[in-house]
């Protein structure tokens, strides 16, 4: 009988645990829609490492000119570790007075690369997204 409880307790548990997560998904998507240059940006990136899922962002500039950029995380993240990344990577490109960033832009300071800045000088950028050691193949 009391197994019978705890596995009824354990299923209905489920669901609530999977409107946690995609509550969580929404706010993160809320929070950083402005940010990714819309709702499906934010969506695409939220969602992407969440799942480990591939993210496809694009933008388009104020010159009518299309940003378009795209990869895989290396991982799933937990959404904690999902809003940390997404705070880090706008936070770096604002500390280089990025603050609506192309696609190329986000793409960059979520997993690193070289940014090119307003002025033409290159930037090499660390990204807020990296693998975990034990993910890292060594040969």
């Amino acid at each position: 009988m009391i197994r019978i409880a705890a596995a009824a307790l354990t299923l209905a548990a489920f669901p609530t645990l999977a409107a946690v997560a995609n509550d969580n998904a929404g706010r993160l998507s809320s929070q950083y829609s402005a940010w990714a240059g819309g709702k499906s940006n934010a969506d695409s990136i939220v969602n992407g490492l969440q799942s480990g899922s591939t993210v496809v962002i694009v933008t388009q500039g104020p010159d009518n000119t299309r940003s378009l950029a795209g990869f895989t995380p290396p991982a799933p993240m937990p959404a904690e570790e999902v809003g940390a990344a997404l705070a880090k990577a706008r936070s770096t490109l604002a500390s280089m007075g990025i603050r609506q960033p192309s696609a190329d832009q986000i793409q960059t300071a979520l997993i690193g690369g070289e940014l090119t800045l307003a002025d033409g000088r290159k930037r090499s950028v660390q990204g807020s997204v990296t693998p975990l050691p034990d993910t890292v193949a060594t040969r």
